[in-house]
């Protein structure tokens, strides 16, 4: 009975986002409300609210109540985490998830083509990352390349996915930093400027080879023990 009363709530609470009563911000009825229009326990309402919170979808503000939110991708991460602390993944593997990924993008990016704003954001991006090899910031300057790229394609799917394993990845891309020579991030700055201005011009070939390029130097770098 209870298991249940627990699912009717969290259909109930998904029947109001796809008929657009329930928006990301809005507040959730309070749990007496819940109870009188389902019909059901509030012990059945707490538990599926604490359900959907670790999954992402409600935050529970004390004193103020339970919103909807958007924060899977942190849900995403954490499931990650668990599954490299489990090894039932690797530093590789989402490695080359990421270089499968961002080749996705591009490939869709030069099909349907790129507005002006995006290209100037991508090559902004590609400069600040220039500059980061004085400023000691590359890393950021890192994470914030391949998150322009991933979101120009405008794929709110790819951005929630991508940015969990941009999440994971941004402590394997410090690790690679921290024993890259200047040489080594001048080719790593050099590959992220090819990909820009080859998917901006539409060359999927020279496209491909600069994300090949980049990550390979990355794989390159990696200590034998990981």
């Amino acid at each position: 009975m209870e298991t249940r009363e627990y699912q009717k709530t969290i259909n109930y609470i998904f029947d109001l986002l796809e008929s657009g009563m329930l928006r990301v911000g809005d507040q959730l009825p309070t749990e007496r409300k819940f109870s009188e229009r389902l019909g059901i326990s509030r012990n059945s309402i707490r538990e599926a609210l604490r359900t959907l919170e670790n999954l992402g979808l409600v935050e529970c503000r004390q004193g103020s109540g339970t919103y909807l939110v958007d924060h899977v991708s942190e849900t995403f991460t954490k499931a990650i985490n668990i599954m490299l602390m489990m090894k039932q993944t690797s530093r590789s593997e989402i490695g080359i998830f990421r270089r499968y990924m961002e080749k996705a993008a591009c490939r869709s990016l030069i099909k349907k083509g790129m507005s002006e704003q995006s290209k100037n954001e991508l090559l902004a991006a590609v400069e600040r990352l220039k500059l980061s090899e004085f400023t000691g910031n590359m890393t950021e300057a890192d994470t914030q390349f391949h998150y322009t790229l991933i979101r120009t394609t405008q794929n709110n799917f790819a951005m929630t996915l991508f940015g969990s394993v941009t999440n994971i990845y941004r402590k394997f891309i410090d690790d690679t930093l921290i024993i890259s020579d200047a040489a080594t991030k001048a080719r790593l700055n050099d590959a992220h400027e090819r990909i820009a201005l080859s998917v901006i011009s539409g060359d999927e070939a020279a496209c491909l080879r600069a994300i090949d390029d980049h990550y390979d130097i990355v794989e390159s770098l990696e200590s034998p023990h990981r």
